[in-house]
């Protein structure tokens, strides 16, 4: 297993055009919440979507319109000047909540430093070597950085994010890790999340295809650092290969690409102890093929995974949360949500999506960071000279 280090001096910003905007000149007296709502024109959105957190997701008079690609590539320079200032001035920002925050102990947007942006810029790169290969993002915590290399120029082409929470394994010093059978998914669990995999293309046996069809391996990845939650994942995927009688075909066909921070393994981690690496420890079902399973681990700045991983507000507005017992009550791929911590919430979200394509279940508050955020990553994306001029896939 390789451990790699992402070094300054092999990301050259040499050709870097990097503009310095002196947001002192931006009033924040003239903000205007009309003008921020505007959109591209002729931009549309192809599906009945219900936005709850007061339905305030697209709501004209928002403070924080929503923000992605298209929108930042709309913006005017006087807009953006705009936007840089509300990203500063976030933490005395009277029309956003904060008590709406997930993280109340945190509540300040990340990345604000250059130097921070550039480390995070550089975890993101590492995802281009792989553009040529399906990319599965496993859970929430890569995406930012995923979609910052969709975003980037000569950066990858899409992803697959694959809805995947909570883990039944747990770091054993005897076994390496150990199978917890109390808290682990039920047979219909694990069935309905099957068809899920199959929905959306990551299954065994469409990975195995695409392997046999290219000779181009699917790449896993996650934060690891005991590998607990991607040892889970990897016994749903491991079982269904079996049961299809692909078993070794699949142990071919995958490789994992950690994210992760060394120094926060030894200062703070409680499993830390006992790992000397940071890795995948394969769940029974894969362990005779675990040489076939190819793994590489990058360690990030430290400040980056705090902002990035640790930071709970970062992590809520990221995209679905799918524990096991929500397995059998909704589609991921239809639901964008904050956390929900328990199955009476669980219920009245299966409420909620009757009669809808999907459904958005944030506070404004976390609308508002992300959106902040995504506009930040996008700019200095762009102040870089690194900003894709054409993007087409959809976040």
């Amino acid at each position: 297993m390789q451990i790699l280090k992402i070094q300054t001096n092999n990301f050259n910003y040499k050709n870097f055009n990097q503009t310095n905007v002196k947001t002192n000149e931006v009033s924040t007296t003239n903000f205007s919440p009309k003008k921020y709502a505007q959109l591209p024109v002729n931009y549309h959105f192809g599906v009945k979507i219900n936005f709850t957190g007061r339905n305030e997701f697209f709501n004209p008079n928002r403070t924080i319109p929503h923000i992605d690609y298209e929108e930042y590539k709309a913006m005017n320079q006087t807009r953006i000047k705009r936007f840089r200032k509300l990203y500063e001035c976030f933490n005395d920002n009277k029309n956003i909540n904060k008590n709406e925050l997930f993280d109340l102990k945190n509540r300040y947007l990340p990345l604000s430093k250059e130097k921070d942006m550039d480390e995070f810029i550089k975890v993101a790169k590492i995802y281009t070597q792989y553009k040529d290969q399906p990319i599965i993002c496993l859970g929430r915590s890569p995406k930012w950085f995923l979609n910052t290399a969709l975003w980037m120029k000569d950066g990858i082409n899409d992803y697959n994010f694959v809805a995947f929470s909570k883990y039944w394994y747990r770091p054993d010093s005897a076994e390496g890790i150990k199978r917890i059978d109390g808290i682990a998914p039920t047979e219909k669990e694990i069935g309905e999340y099957r068809k899920y995999l199959r929905r959306i293309e990551a299954d065994p046996k469409a990975i195995v295809e695409h392997m046999e069809k290219t000779g181009k391996k699917t790449v896993i990845t996650d934060y690891i650092c005991s590998g607990k939650g991607a040892s889970s994942f990897l016994e749903i995927l491991g079982n269904y290969a079996k049961d299809l009688g692909i078993l070794e075909k699949f142990s071919k066909a995958i490789q994992i690409v950690g994210i992760g921070s060394l120094e926060y393994m030894e200062d703070l981690n409680p499993y830390a102890e006992g790992i000397s690496n940071p890795k995948v420890i394969m769940p029974p079902v894969l362990r005779p093929y675990s040489k076939n399973i190819d793994q590489t681990f990058y360690n990030m700045d430290y400040n980056v995974f705090k902002d990035m991983l640790l930071n709970q507000n970062t992590n809520e507005c990221r995209s679905t949360y799918y524990p096991h017992e929500a397995w059998t009550v909704y589609k991921p791929d239809r639901f964008k949500t904050g956390l929900v911590k328990d199955m009476k919430k669980i219920k009245e979200v299966q409420k909620q999506m009757k009669g809808y394509d999907k459904i958005a279940h944030f506070t404004p508050a976390m609308l508002d960071f992300r959106n902040l955020l995504n506009f930040r990553i996008l700019d200095a994306l762009n102040t870089r000279n690194l900003l894709k001029l054409v993007h087409h896939s959809k976040l």
